[in-house]
């Protein structure tokens, strides 16, 4: 119960801050993060696809594990329930 309390409490300062931010650095800063947040998984997948096409084990599947690792960080945000 007080993890959920403090991701509450997190999202709504982000959320206080982000509102005083003037119109269009909100939506810049809205923008760039649907950009991020909607590519990033499809970017990691076709890594790890390429990868098994390619071979095992090759540069592509790190590249693949370090793309997840920014998607698993991405999830943690709280940026994404202010915008």
């Amino acid at each position: 119960m007080a993890n959920t309390n403090a991701s509450q409490d997190r999202t709504a300062a982000l959320r206080t801050e982000m509102q005083k931010l003037d119109a269009d650095t909100y939506q810049d800063i809205r923008q760039s993060y649907y950009a991020v947040a909607d590519n990033l998984k499809p970017l990691a997948d076709l890594l790890e696809k390429a990868d098994a096409d390619l071979g095992p084990d090759g540069p592509l599947l790190e590249e693949h594990y370090l793309f997840l690792q920014m998607y698993d960080l991405l999830r943690k945000s709280h940026l994404g329930g202010t915008v």
